[in-house]
């Protein structure tokens, strides 16, 4: 049990910091599928016309890669 308590907050921390780092900015992958997860949505959930579209507006203007 002691275990899966040190598991729990492990992922508690992790979604806090993803949760900041939405706030200040672009949050990676790994935290937009730790919120989603915490959400119960899919974790996969890509669509790649979008994903498309925003990762040549990066190569254009500057920024990062991103997977909607």
């Amino acid at each position: 049990m002691d275990e899966l308590h040190q598991v729990m907050l492990e992922h508690e921390e992790f979604l806090e910091e993803a949760l900041e780092a939405m706030e200040c900015g672009w949050p990676t992958q790994e935290q937009v599928d730790c919120i989603r997860a915490a959400c119960g949505k899919p974790v996969e959930r890509k669509n790649p016309v979008l994903t498309a579209i925003f990762n040549d507006y990066a190569k254009i203007f500057g920024g990062k890669n991103v997977a909607i």
